[in-house]
């Protein structure tokens, strides 16, 4: 029996022994099976791979995403979308054309006419300020002709490394701009003087700076014809701040040379280049005894927006004082 025991022992452990022999086989072959497949469908897919990139590439020839609309032409389009006919009207000069927005005086007593000119990146019907007048003056004696500036030129200021870098790249796109940017003022001039009264020009941050530099070279060559008056709202040059210094002394000399009357405005919680460079203005206008010049500041509550009834109350007596 014992002996019996031992070899039936045997038997199992053999059977054992061969169970797991063929599971180990039929597993390899599994594995082995599905390596084929792989490889079958790594052949038909790199088969395939050229096929797809040529598919691909018409796909992506087809299919073009446009570049962002102008922030000019978004301006241009909402003006003539939700503002009535009657006020929006095209103002050609040279190449380019400009909306403006023209609303004539309502008032018995006719004083003149007021060209609103906003910052550039900005609406003709921009809430700052540049809305509120266009609406209200006209109500005290004005027309008002609000127009649609070109944006900021592209790639300014400079990100050069070097200064020189920088003021050569900042010269060569402020230069064309500038040139536009001559064009317009003229061809406003010119509508405006279509009205009877003085011509007073407002205008906002960068484009007050350019409107001084512009008078102050067409003094010379007499292409333009100067405003009576020109007020200035939080206006200061933007530019590198390697550079800032520079730019804003010489736009305050400029101001002192002048010989047209000039209200300089700025704003309590206002543009930190605007409120380290307002005191430059004035204490050089002080130094040349430039007479017909006033530098207030306007409290406000919201950064960047003037108080809509102290800045009427400042316009109308500065005009009042000097005889307006």
């Amino acid at each position: 029996m014992r002996t019996l025991f031992k070899i039936t022992r045997v038997h199992l452990t053999a059977i054992k022994i061969a169970m797991i022999f063929l599971l180990l086989i039929s597993s390899s072959n599994s594995v082995l099976a599905q390596q084929d497949e792989k490889t079958a469908s790594t052949q038909e897919q790199t088969s395939t791979k050229p096929e797809q990139k040529e598919q691909s590439k018409k796909a992506s020839a087809a299919l073009k995403i446009p570049a962002p609309t102008s922030l000019t032409k978004q301006y241009k389009a909402d003006l003539k979308h939700y503002l009535p006919k009657d006020k929006v009207k095209a103002l050609l000069a040279g190449p380019d054309d400009y909306i403006t927005l023209v609303s004539e005086n309502t008032s018995v007593n006719n004083k003149g006419v007021m060209v609103l000119l906003p910052d550039w990146q900005q609406g003709a019907t921009n809430p700052k300020a540049i809305n509120f007048l266009r609406t209200k003056l006209p109500q005290q004696g004005w027309t008002t002709i609000a127009v649609q500036p070109l944006s900021k030129p592209e790639n300014y200021p400079s990100t050069a490394l070097k200064i020189t870098e920088q003021q050569e790249e900042n010269k060569i796109v402020l230069d064309d701009y500038r040139m536009k940017f001559a064009a317009m003022i003229r061809a406003v001039i010119s509508k405006a003087s279509e009205y009877p009264g003085i011509v007073v020009i407002v205008a906002q941050g960068n484009h007050g700076v350019m409107l001084v530099e512009l008078f102050d070279q067409e003094n010379t060559n007499q292409d333009i014809t100067t405003p009576n008056a020109v007020i200035l709202l939080s206006s200061y040059s933007l530019t590198n701040e390697k550079l800032i210094d520079d730019a804003n002394t010489d736009f305050a000399k400029k101001i002192a040379y002048s010989e047209y009357p000039i209200l300089d405005l700025y704003l309590r919680y206002d543009n930190p280049v605007v409120l380290e460079k307002s005191k430059q203005r004035l204490a050089l206008a002080k130094k040349e005894m430039k007479v017909y010049y006033r530098q207030r500041q306007l409290n406000n509550s919201d950064a960047g927006y003037y108080p809509e009834q102290e800045l009427m109350t400042q316009i109308n007596s500065w005009l009042k004082s000097i005889g307006w």
